[in-house]
């Protein structure tokens, strides 16, 4: 999450210096801001955007992570992962041609979907997990958003959940679809 005071009171300077700093980030294809979904939910929501890499060996490499081991063991592996997953998601939608409409959603609560794509009239709700074993709670906070949905934008007519993770379980479960991050091209197909 991207707060630009903090930043700005860390760095000594000024917001304005700092959106100028991370402007020249941008431009420069070096990071991306994923902004957040709040069509009609209601006014308790996260609104300051997330920053992140188009490369995550350029992250790795910042935080000093040299070899994979590092990484196994990093504190900021799923921050990572999630920054790969959404970087590729990104690059798949640019590369046929096609705006990204790709979101995130909190509520100041802690509920958060990871990603939200919005392609041709349908939601993807999709939670990203680094792990390589399926959990049934990594769905928790999709039914939660798919809850959410009818009761307070009953306009959203079409939520798909989805998980991407590092393992090798390709299929349904509790209504969710659960993608290997090696299938991740399906996410754009559908």
């Amino acid at each position: 999450m991207l707060n630009f005071r903090i930043s700005s009171n860390d760095c000594g300077v000024s917001d304005v210096t700092v959106r100028r700093w991370l402007s020249v980030l941008e431009a420069s294809y070096i990071v991306y801001f994923l902004h957040p979904f709040y069509k009609n939910f209601s006014k308790r929501l996260i609104k300051m955007p997330k920053i992140y890499f188009y490369d995550t060996g350029l992250a790795c490499n910042l935080l000093e992570i040299e070899n994979e081991q590092q990484l196994k063991n990093h504190y900021l592996k799923g921050g990572l992962y999630e920054n790969m997953v959404i970087s590729e998601l990104l690059k798949g939608r640019l590369n046929s041609a096609r705006k990204p409409n790709l979101y995130f959603w909190r509520d100041y609560t802690g509920n958060e979907i990871d990603l939200i794509a919005e392609w041709g009239g349908t939601l993807k709700a999709i939670e990203i997990k680094s792990s390589s074993t399926f959990q049934e709670d990594f769905t928790k906070n999709i039914h939660y958003f798919y809850a959410l949905s009818k009761t307070k934008a009953p306009e959203i007519t079409s939520v798909q959940g989805y998980v991407v993770y590092n393992g090798e379980f390709n299929g349904t479960l509790l209504a969710t679809k659960i993608v290997p991050f090696k299938d991740i091209d399906s996410l754009l197909q559908d």
